[in-house]
């Protein structure tokens, strides 16, 4: 009776560690992750897009070591009228897409992110 009732205590005392682990580090840290790929997918999209630089001219645009966040550029092409075929854009992630936010290039518009 006892070996399970230090057993329950250890447990809670994990737990209450665990939450103000989160509470403390991890919620942060997954706060400016959504941040970072919102704010990378708009600004790459733009310069790919508006600017029609190349990925790695646009990487070096950033002040921030952004090499921990992944960029997918998806282009389509551009009829004669202006308008756009297939989608352009950028997917921007961290954690192996487990957070990731995506921005979208309109002809005249320029690059907006994407509620998902």
């Amino acid at each position: 009776m006892k070996l399970v009732k230090g057993l329950l205590i250890l447990l809670a005392i994990l737990a209450v560690m665990a939450l103000g682990a989160w509470q403390f580090w991890l919620k942060g840290q997954v706060e400016f992750a959504k941040v970072a790929t919102a704010y990378g997918a708009k600004m790459v999209c733009s310069c790919q897009f508006v600017a029609e630089r190349e990925l790695d001219s646009c990487l070096g645009d950033f002040t921030n070591d952004v090499s921990q966040v992944s960029f997918t550029v998806s282009s389509g092409e551009l009829l004669d009228d202006g308008t756009a075929r297939a989608e352009n854009t950028v997917t921007a992630s961290v954690l192996g897409g487990l957070i990731q936010n995506q921005a979208r290039f309109e002809p005249g518009l320029g690059c907006t992110l994407v509620e998902r």
